[in-house]
C-alpha cells in the first residue's frame, strides 16, 4: 500500500486496516438486523421462501452467492429503506454549484440525507414498502439514487467487506432456520434512531428461530 509516494509504515497500515474493519463491519450489523426484520415480518414471508429457495439451489462458494439476483435485490431494499447511515454528513463547497437554476456559491455548507432520496416517489413505487423484487428491473435512477456507501471519493472505505460479510451471513443463516417476529415485538421497536449507525428504538430484535 502507497501513501503520498512511500509505503505505509507498521502504525499507518494497522490504522488503515482498522478502519476498513470498522467499516465494513460496525455498520453492517445495522442492516443485517433491519434485513433480518423485514424477511421476518409476516407480510413478507414470501421473500424469505424465495430467498431461501434462491440461496439452497446454488453451492455455498462466494462466487456463485455474490450473484444470486433475489439475494441481491433484498440486501439492496434493505440498503433502501433502512440506511445504516441517515445523518446528514455536511460539506463545503469549494466552487460554485448549480442546482435546479438556484447558485450556491463556494464556502456554502451543503449536506445530503439518503433516507430522504431512497423515498423519491418518482424514482421508487410504493417507497414506503419493502419490495426487493423491485431491484430485478431496476432503472439507471433508481441504481444512482441508491446510496448507501455514499459516492464517488467519499464513498465507504469497507464496502467490499461489507458486502461479503452480508452474503455469507444471510446464506448460512437461511439455509439452516425459518425466521419470525417474536411475539414480544411492537411495529415501534424498530423505528430507526439516528446514533449516526441506525439502531432499533426498542434496543432489540426478538425473532422467532425454527430449524429446517
Amino acid at each position: 500500500m502507497v501513501f503520498l509516494g512511500r509505503r505505509l509504515n507498521n502504525e499507518e497500515f494497522v490504522e488503515e486496516a482498522m478502519g476498513i474493519m470498522f467499516a465494513g463491519s460496525g455498520t453492517t450489523s445495522s442492516t443485517l438486523t433491519y434485513l433480518l426484520y423485514a424477511i421476518s415480518r409476516p407480510e413478507n414471508r414470501a421473500v424469505q421462501e424465495r430467498l431461501r429457495e434462491e440461496i439452497q439451489s446454488t453451492t455455498d462458494q462466494i462466487d456463485a452467492i455474490r450473484n444470486l439476483p433475489y439475494l441481491n435485490a433484498v440486501i439492496k431494499e434493505t440498503f433502501r429503506l433502512y440506511p445504516t447511515i441517515i445523518s446528514t454528513l455536511p460539506r463545503t463547497l469549494d466552487e460554485p454549484l448549480t442546482l435546479e437554476g438556484y447558485i450556491l456559491p463556494a464556502g456554502t455548507i451543503i449536506s445530503m440525507q439518503n433516507f430522504v432520496h431512497h423515498r423519491d416517489r418518482a424514482i421508487f413505487a410504493d417507497p414506503d414498502f419493502f419490495l426487493p423484487e423491485r431491484w430485478l428491473e431496476s432503472t439507471k435512477e433508481m441504481e444512482a439514487a441508491l446510496t448507501p456507501f455514499g459516492i464517488e471519493p467519499r464513498s465507504c472505505i469497507g464496502q467490499n467487506l461489507a458486502w461479503e460479510e452480508l452474503y455469507i451471513a444471510i446464506s448460512v443463516v437461511l439455509n439452516r432456520v425459518a425466521l419470525s417476529l417474536g411475539e414480544e415485538m411492537r411495529e415501534e421497536d424498530m423505528e430507526m434512531e439516528d446514533r449516526f449507525n441506525i439502531a432499533p428504538k426498542g434496543k432489540k430484535l426478538m425473532l422467532k428461530v425454527v430449524s429446517i
